[in-house]
């Protein structure tokens, strides 16, 4: 976020909306095969699975990494952007 604060080191109307990793099984095939070497955690072991009205499954940060996540984004984003709003958390 430093180096976002110093790119826009100018008066702009500025929103943010952050959007935590998550994947489906059919995402993760792409995503493995795109970037083999990808240090991105995709265990779905370590996530929580959410499923969708359709029956699909997604695999999300667990509550407690969610809650902690979602705290330090808000800290640091209203740290460094107070007039900037967050439209939204998910």
């Amino acid at each position: 976020m430093n180096r976002i604060a110093a790119a826009l080191d100018f008066p702009c109307d500025l929103t943010v909306e952050f959007i935590s990793h998550r994947f489906t099984p059919g995402s993760k095939s792409v995503l493995e095969t795109w970037y083999p070497n990808t240090s991105l955690d995709m265990d779905e072991q370590s996530r929580a699975a959410k499923r969708n009205k359709f029956g699909g499954t997604k695999y999300v940060y667990r509550p407690d990494e969610m809650k902690a996540l979602r705290s330090f984004f808000y800290t640091e984003w209203q740290h460094r952007f107070p007039d900037a709003p967050i439209l939204y958390w998910t």
